[in-house]
């Protein structure tokens, strides 16, 4: 049964539809995460760079015809807090779909989505998000946590088999989003995940933990987090003379320029799992886009170098192209950038330049951008990939399309 607050979102969403096709030519981008509060190390780059490719977007006219209305909100990692955002968006202001960012909230959201049927395009990476039930209009702009995560794991098991692995996430559903993949793979592989343990950023001082992985002959920490806990223990196990001896690794919000500017030399030898292309690629198309939008809004270096700025471009990028689709097709609502997204495919995907792969949606499939890459931070910090892009085929095996 529909609620009251549905009801009024669908009846909002209904209204605002018509006078979108009736009145002048304008589009709600709105995206809403984390600018401050849990998790803002990564959001406060993923939110700017969402609304300034939008922004780019709208100045350049890439949507012939149509001006975009971009908008990025703090939701504070609060899921009330972006459920009222999605309402504004989607209900009163008409937009035709949703930028997202946290697993908690698109969790909490997913049955106003699909009830609504709002493309909903997420900074979470995790692969529940699409799972049925109520998965069917949420879509991954890149690779999935658990793949990030299981793909680490064949990075282990070809070096050693009997390795003893231990896992650091993020105490959220961001954090424990990969934990039951993982524990699936390593059971295939052979390998033994030993320990499990949550940390956020507010521990300082991690060398009990550090202790512990020693004392239980841990030899590999794969990290679910973002680059500030990562950081601080980097740096704890340097100061500890563990670095060398445990081998750290971690998934996309853990690794690129935000962890070398926090981490320092501490961040050396780092093994890194992400889809994206990084700042320092600089021929690379999509990384001469960045820094000339970068500039154009007046970002810090700092802001430009980060990979979440980059992964919220790529958001923007996705919405844009599918808002432009939809409009060679006539009205621009829900249903058309629903179905233009789903015209990703074959010689149709999309590549904006951002990913290692390109932007590939069905109707079976929601996970854009599947390519990775290992990466490895050098000397001085700096990381450099060391594989060419792959998909991890166990990740299929252990999470088969739901």
């Amino acid at each position: 049964m529909t609620n009251a607050p549905m009801k009024k979102i669908l009846t909002l969403l209904a209204l605002s539809t018509l006078s979108l096709a009736a009145a002048q030519k304008s589009v709600t981008v709105g995206w809403s995460g984390a600018i401050t509060g849990p998790t803002s190390d990564a959001g406060i780059n993923y939110g700017a760079g969402a609304e300034d490719y939008c922004k780019y977007a709208s100045a350049a006219g890439l949507v012939p015809g149509y001006k975009l209305n971009c908008i990025a909100r703090d939701d504070q990692y609060i899921n009330a807090n972006t459920q009222r955002n999605f309402e504004d968006y989607v209900g009163n202001m008409g937009a035709p779909l949703f930028l997202g960012y946290s697993t908690g909230a698109t969790l909490q959201l997913k049955p106003t989505i699909q009830e609504t049927k709002t493309p909903s395009i997420m900074g979470t990476f995790h692969i529940g998000n699409i799972d049925s039930p109520n998965g069917q209009y949420v879509f991954l702009p890149i690779s999935s946590y658990s793949e990030q995560v299981v793909s680490l794991l064949e990075y282990i098991a070809k070096k050693d088999r009997k390795a003893k692995i231990a896992l650091v996430v993020n105490p959220s559903p961001f954090g424990r989003a990969p934990v039951d993949d993982a524990r699936k793979a390593a059971t295939r592989l052979g390998l033994t995940i030993v320990d499990v343990q949550e940390v956020g950023a507010n521990n300082l001082d991690n060398t009990a933990l550090l202790k512990r992985f020693e004392a239980a002959g841990i030899q590999y920490v794969v990290n679910q987090n973002t680059a500030g806990p990562v950081a601080n223990i980097l740096k704890d196990a340097q100061r500890l003379g563990l670095l060398g001896k445990i081998q750290f690794m971690g998934a996309h919000y853990t690794g690129g320029e935000d962890l070398t500017r926090l981490a320092g030399a501490a961040a050396k030898d780092f093994i890194w799992a992400t889809s994206y292309y990084l700042s320092d690629e600089a021929t690379q198309p999509g990384m001469i886009l960045v820094k000339k939008i970068g500039a154009q809004f007046g970002r810090s270096p700092a802001t430009i170098q980060s990979v979440h700025y980059t992964s919220g471009m790529t958001a923007s990028a996705i919405a844009v192209e599918a808002i432009r689709r939809a409009s060679l097709k006539g009205a621009v609502t829900n249903l058309t950038v629903y179905d233009a997204l789903l015209t990703f495919n074959g010689s149709k995907s999309f590549d904006p330049g951002f990913t290692v792969s390109p932007v590939i949606f069905t109707k079976t499939d929601h996970v854009g951008a599947e390519g990775l890459r290992y990466l490895q931070a050098d000397a001085t910090g700096n990381f450099k990939a060391i594989s060419s892009p792959f998909k991890s085929n166990l990740f299929r095996l252990v999470h088969p399309p739901q």
